[in-house]
Order: structure tokens, then C-alpha cells, then sequence
């Protein structure tokens, strides 16, 4: 299938916030399309999630897939692909840590702190309720950075320690598997 051209840094596409999907709209051909279209946009692009604005549609769309075979994020535990539509986490930890995040958007990597659990809610691509108790760290950063998406924020917002910003790149070669 073929894929999206993703949405860069800079496009104001990217910070704004997207508009929820009308029950309507979700069985449409055009609209299953779409989310088959963009999750394979996330698998070859080999990212552990990507949100719709990523790929020039300001709608309340996220797909996160975790597979310890992709090379960016080996031994992260499997998380299969899900399609979440108007996604919200509905509650999160009060514990938090301080994590490596990328983005497909942006060539750079830096630590974000981010609740280490969370319960998220939305639709599937049927259009039923359906909720996620994530309790891997991971997997909880995963959908919080993708549901950032859809509300306009970047994890450039969400970093702190703005000395962590490293390209992908330079991130394998100094930082990769290293205590934060």
C-alpha cells in the first residue's frame, strides 16, 4: 500500500488542534482508507506511533504499534497495531519519568517527562468504546506523545532539559542505552 508524505517541522499543520471524527464518518470507504493508509505510513516509516496531523489531516486519529523488531526501538515490549479515534487519556499517574522520545515530524530526540501509566479511551475503526489500562511505561509515552499531536504539541514543548535535543543520529552513537 502506499504511504503518506509526512508532515515536517515548521507546518503549521502541525500545531493545530484537530477536530474529533464524526460518528458518521468512520465507516466510510474513504475514511477506512485513510486509517489503512496511515498505519502503514507508521510501519514503513518504522515509528512506534504517528498521529493524523503528521500526515496533513488535522483529525483525532492516532495508530501506535510497538514491535521489538524495529530497529529504532529493540527489546521495547510488543504492543500490537491499534487504530484509536478521538483518543483522550482519561486518567494518568501521578508518577512520572523522564524518557527518550523522537518523532517521525522531527529529526531529533530529547527527554521528555511524561506519567508512567495511563488509561486511554476512544474508538476503534468500527466505531465501538474502547479503553487501554497501558501499563507499560513505554506504551503510556507512546499514546501521550501521539494524543499531543492532536492537540497542536510537540515534544519539543515538553522537554526540559533542552541540552537533551540530538538528532536521531547523534543520539545512537552517544546516548543510546545509557541511564538518564
Amino acid at each position: 500500500m502506499a504511504v503518506f508524505r509526512l508532515i515536517r517541522l515548521g507546518n503549521p499543520v502541525l500545531r493545530k488542534k484537530s477536530l474529533p471524527v464524526a460518528s458518521k464518518t468512520i465507516k466510510t470507504a474513504s475514511f477506512q482508507t485513510f486509517l489503512d493508509k496511515l498505519a502503514a505510513t507508521c510501519l514503513a516509516r518504522l515509528g512506534a506511533g504517528i498521529a493524523a496531523p503528521q500526515v496533513g489531516r488535522n483529525l483525532r486519529v492516532i495508530v501506535v504499534h510497538v514491535d521489538p523488531k524495529n530497529p529504532r526501538y529493540p527489546g521495547r515490549k510488543f504492543f500490537p497495531l491499534t487504530i484509536l479515534i478521538n483518543p483522550k487519556v482519561s486518567k494518568a499517574s501521578k508518577k512520572m519519568k523522564e524518557d527518550w522520545e523522537g518523532d517521525l515530524s522531527v529529526n531529533l530526540r530529547g527527554l521528555v517527562p511524561r506519567p508512567v501509566t495511563c488509561v486511554v479511551t476512544g474508538l476503534d475503526r468500527e466505531g465501538n468504546v474502547v479503553s487501554f489500562d497501558v501499563q507499560d511505561d513505554f506504551h503510556a509515552r507512546v499514546f501521550q506523545h501521539e494524543i499531543d499531536h492532536l492537540d497542536g504539541v510537540m515534544l519539543l514543548d515538553k522537554v526540559e532539559k533542552k541540552e537533551s535535543f540530538c538528532t536521531y543520529e547523534m543520539w545512537k552513537k552517544y546516548w543510546k542505552g545509557k541511564k538518564v
